[in-house]
């Protein structure tokens, strides 16, 4: 095709081409740049390393198995979860339970040589030490492909102390249970089975390996042989893979993923670090199995053992925006499936019509689900539709399939709007008010049974928005409560929204998460950055308690820098990524995030690891506003690179920015036509352009876009 080079001022030009323009970007080299590395043991005061594959996984501790169970480790939990492992317990909830642990039995001491190695491209943790004259090397990963699979392979010059592979018994669990799992232990040929109990459902692992295995009433007692010991475990299904064949396709499917994902090269040691691992972690924790999502802090069995659709919505953007569809696709279908079972929920826990989206989500169905009543006010938050109707939305449009969407999203859409509409009536003040009892705020500190909750008025008004323009408002009920929700009646004095109706001045400085930052984080409701929301933004460490200190309870400093990132300063997203170290979310070493401020035995918080990954995305490229914007707070110095990063807005982006400038390959996934700098661009499916925004120097000056 021939080259046409249009000039649109003399600083930016556009230009459709051959597509012969790439970009070179070593994703190998990157991604093994911000591996980690250990080379001294500190048992079990390090942070254990996560592993998973979306389907089962665990952390794995200093010696490269789980913690020995008499050593106590502040940074939280090493066991095997799979999440088809749980049981009905307490206030008929769902509880993931853990399986086993394997460690070894006894802890060596005078370790030297020692290296602890955690390969991101491989998807590996090595872990290789000597102690006396003996030298050990294992190896431990979850297979991507044979997900039920997961292998062990530990090289022995020497001696070594025996492996316990033990079974949980009586565990103490949420809600101050005492749970008694019992278990049964056979030999078949060269496969050992573990019969794990609980209630009137079992769950088995099996176990094959070439090294010598003794039945003990613990477990399993497995002793190493001279050179290399494979040990293959599998839940629930037959091992019908290979060591090596199992390992090779592990390493093979973590290539694929990071060549084909969408990636980030920032020139900030701490930014890539944050970017590879989140992308690791999230990659670890979820899959397309369309089943049941992990918990908050994935597999690592700290937290909850619970499934909360709200958190996954801070990472489904992630997902959409790296090409990872069908991870965010399988969950879609997933919770359209159980539409029945949500509204039946929502009638027996509110007495109304509609989709209240579960505060958690069943393992199981919604048979007696929470019967006869949720354990605490939390499970009555009114916001949690806003982001289930988000997640089908945004889905909807990158899956791009009209009949995908008829049959999986409108229904989720229209029950969710309905919802809201269900718990609204009109004031006498002309406002639709919502209001309905139990009921608590996405705050949690700002009291429940409160009226106008406003993360509920902004979940009302992206439901009403989206009814609206799938067609879903026969009557124009929604349009005519859209444009009268109660959202004046909570105007400060200093610009900001109260929190709910009941709140008043007296929440000031008080919250646990800014809910006012809602329209810049979370749900995209404006095509303009609202007064009140600038206002919220620039009094955030006002408004959230002990945020100066600084402090933060939960997702808020992620939520922080996802707003500015929206927001469009690169000073004030700077101020708060420093208050990532200096508020300890994260560890020294910058492996994973804290679920809050100093809580280290609440490691892998996936939560809040999806905010901010959003936010180093949407630094770059972002479309919040439904525009396309480029480097809107780009807070770094030096060449950037972007590869496959996709826009709901129809487009792959590639390319470099520094500062402000930007030369950039523009692919279209559909036809799109969407506004670029001002300007409106139109592109056909498969169309590809090149962007070039030669900044002026004026333009570096760091300043509010709005």
């Amino acid at each position: 095709m021939k080259k046409i080079t249009v000039v649109i001022i003399s600083a930016i030009i556009f230009f459709s081409c051959s597509g012969k323009q790439t970009f070179d970007l070593d994703i190998q080299k990157i991604v093994c740049s911000v591996d980690v590395f250990r080379e001294v043991c500190k048992n079990a005061e390090t942070i254990p390393l996560y592993q998973g594959n979306g389907r089962w996984g665990c952390s794995y501790g200093a010696l490269g198995l789980h913690d020995h169970p008499d050593a106590i480790n502040k940074y939280g939990k090493t066991q095997w979860l799979h999440l088809q492992h749980h049981v009905r317990a307490k206030f008929n909830i769902d509880y993931l339970l853990p399986l086993a642990k394997i460690y070894w039995e006894t802890t060596p001491e005078n370790i030297h040589h020692y290296t602890q190695h955690q390969s991101f491209y491989d998807g590996l943790i090595c872990t290789q030490y000597e102690y006396g004259s003996s030298k050990i090397k294992t190896t431990t990963w979850f297979d991507p492909v044979d997900r039920d699979v997961a292998g062990i392979k530990i090289e022995l010059h020497g001696t070594a102390s025996d492996l316990i592979l033990k079974p949980f018994g009586e565990m103490r669990v949420h809600y101050q249970q005492n749970l008694l799992q019992s278990f049964k232990i056979s030999q078949e040929s060269d496969l050992w089975k573990i019969e794990l109990i609980n209630e009137d459902k079992s769950s088995t692992l099996l176990l094959k390996t070439n090294a010598n295995v003794q039945k003990e009433e613990q477990g399993l007692r497995i002793s190493l042989r001279q050179g290399e010991n494979n040990i293959l475990i599998s839940f629930n299904q037959p091992i019908e893979t290979s060591i090596a064949e199992s390992l090779e396709q592990t390493k093979r499917w973590w290539h694929e993923k990071w060549t084909t994902s969408g990636f980030l090269a920032i020139p900030d040691v701490e930014a890539q670090k944050m970017w590879v691992r989140s992308m690791a972690m999230f990659l670890s924790s979820y899959n397309d199995d369309g089943a049941v999502l992990t918990p908050p802090c994935g597999f690592s069995g700290n937290g909850w053992p619970f499934s909360f659709p709200q958190d996954v919505s801070f990472i489904n953007p992630v997902l959409l925006a790296t090409g990872n569809i069908d991870i965010a696709k399988a969950w879609i279908e997933h919770w359209a499936n159980s539409i029945d079972g949500m509204k039946a929920y929502t009638k027996w826990l509110l007495g109304v019509e509609g989709i209240l989206a579960p505060w958690v989500y069943p393992y199981s169905d919604f048979q007696g689900f929470q019967e006869p009543e949720p354990p605490n006010s939390f499970y009555y938050e009114l916001h949690n539709s806003g982001y289930l109707a988000r997640m089908a939305h945004e889905t909807a449009i990158f899956v791009n399939d009209d009949v995908w969407t008829k049959q999986f999203v409108l229904p989720l859409i229209r029950e969710t709007a309905d919802f809201y509409k269900n718990i609204s009536s009109k004031g006498d003040d002309g406002f639709w008010h919502l209001f309905i009892t139990p009921s608590m705020g996405q705050d949690e500190m700002g009291g429940a049974n409160q009226k106008n909750y406003l993360c509920a008025l902004y979940s009302a008004k992206y439901c009403f928005q989206r009814a609206i323009d799938y067609g879903l408002d026969p009557d124009g009920t929604f349009r005519q409560m859209l444009n009268n929700l109660a959202f004046p009646t909570l105007l400060t004095q200093q610009g900001i929204y109260y929190t709910c109706a009941g709140s008043g001045e007296s929440d000031f400085g008080k919250q646990k998460h800014p809910v006012q930052l809602n329209d810049l984080a979370f749900l995209p409701v404006d095509s303009v950055i609202s007064c009140p929301s600038r206002k919220a933004y620039e009094l955030r460490y006002e408004i959230t308690r002990n945020a100066k200190t600084p402090f933060f309870y939960g997702w808020t400093l992620g939520e922080f820098l996802l707003a500015g990132s929206r927001y469009g300063n690169p000073q004030e997203w700077k101020t708060d990524w420093d208050n990532i170290i200096k508020s300890d979310y994260v560890d020294p070493e910058w492996i994973q995030v804290y679920e809050t401020s100093k809580s280290y035995g609440m490691t892998f918080y996936n939560t809040t690891n999806g905010l901010i990954a959003q936010s180093l995305i949407n630094n770059l490229v972002t479309d919040w506003f439904g525009k396309l914007e480029i480097a809107k707070c780009n807070p770094w110095s030096g060449k950037i690179f972007i590869k496959n990063i996709y826009s709901k807005l129809g487009v792959i982006i590639d390319g470099t920015i520094e500062g402000k400038s930007a030369e950039l390959i523009l692919k279209a996934w559909k036809d799109a036509e969407f506004e670029l700098n001002g300007k409106t661009i139109k592109m056909n499916e498969g169309e590809q352009i090149n962007y070039v925004y030669i900044c002026p120097s004026k333009c570096s000056t760091i300043k509010d876009n709005h």
